[in-house]
Formats: C-alpha cells, sequence, structure tokens
C-alpha cells in the first residue's frame, strides 16, 4: 500500500467511516449525501499544482445533485518506509476553497487543480464558490479553444 491510500484509509478509519472505489467522489463518504476527498502532501518532496477532481464531476455531485464534497488536507513525511502525519485539516467544504488558490487545467473535461497556497474562506457560499467556477471555467475554455485553433494551423490548411 502507499502513502497516498495509507493516509486515505487512516483519515477514512479516524471518522469511523470505509474507504470508497476509486471511482468514488470521495475518498470516503461521511453520509451519503457528503463525500470527502483526501489530499496529501509530502513536504519532503516539490509538488506541483496537485489535482483535486475533474470539474464533471464535482459539477455532477455539487450542483447537479445537490450534495457536499469536502476536501481533507494532509502533510505528511516518509523516511525509511515510515509515514509520518506532520499536519491534517478537518473536511473543508468545497465552498470554502476560494478560487484564489484553484485553477482549472486540461485533462479529460478539465480538473481543478491547487494552484498557490490553499485560501479557505469560511463565510464563501455555494453560490459565490459556483461564480468563481464559471469564471475560472471560462478561463480554461478560451484558452483551450486558443490552443486548439493553434495547433490546427498546421494541417488544417493542407486539406484544401
Amino acid at each position: 500500500m502507499d502513502a497516498y491510500e495509507q493516509i486515505q484509509a487512516l483519515m477514512a478509519k479516524k471518522y469511523g467511516k470505509a474507504t470508497t472505489t476509486r471511482k468514488a467522489t470521495g475518498d470516503f463518504m461521511l453520509s451519503d449525501d457528503h463525500a470527502v476527498n483526501v489530499k496529501s502532501n509530502n513536504v519532503d518532496k516539490e509538488n506541483y499544482s496537485p489535482n483535486m477532481i475533474s470539474i464533471k464531476k464535482m459539477h455532477e455531485w455539487v450542483f447537479e445533485e445537490r450534495k457536499e464534497l469536502s476536501f481533507l488536507f494532509v502533510d505528511y513525511s516518509e523516511r525509511d518506509g515510515e509515514l509520518k502525519i506532520l499536519e491534517e485539516t478537518a473536511p473543508i467544504p468545497i465552498e470554502h476553497i476560494s478560487w484564489d488558490c484553484l485553477t482549472i487545467e486540461a485533462q479529460g473535461y478539465g480538473v481543478i487543480q491547487m494552484s498557490g497556497p490553499r485560501k479557505i474562506v469560511k463565510t464563501q457560499t455555494k453560490r459565490d464558490f459556483y461564480k468563481g467556477f464559471l469564471a475560472a471555467y471560462d478561463k480554461y475554455r478560451q484558452k483551450e479553444i486558443k490552443n486548439h485553433e493553434k495547433f490546427s494551423k498546421g494541417f488544417i490548411k493542407d486539406l484544401n
């Protein structure tokens, strides 16, 4: 079992829950309508914008099905095969995570990534989060359109 799986299992156990399948919205469920994603960070490695969740999965779960989604962040170190949890948060509702530290990047339909230091805004509502999502998604779409246009210019002219 790798470090991520160990941490996921530890966090689920801490909340008295079992881990879910790989395809599930969350790594464990607090209730039938509340998924929790565990995001682990090995402080001894250089980490780049970690993937949070696909925009399609997030949108369906949170905004179409009207269910709850939280993230639990865990910092750890691993030496000589020994895992040490250094810091962990309680589950943080997705709507409390500011778009100031999130971005949408290309991967499938798009994926939400943590692009900067975590910024939590406990007063931010789901509506406010959704407005931020729409703005970030539009920015992502425009960037993808430009990328596709640039890529296709080289071979579309050969069709004429």
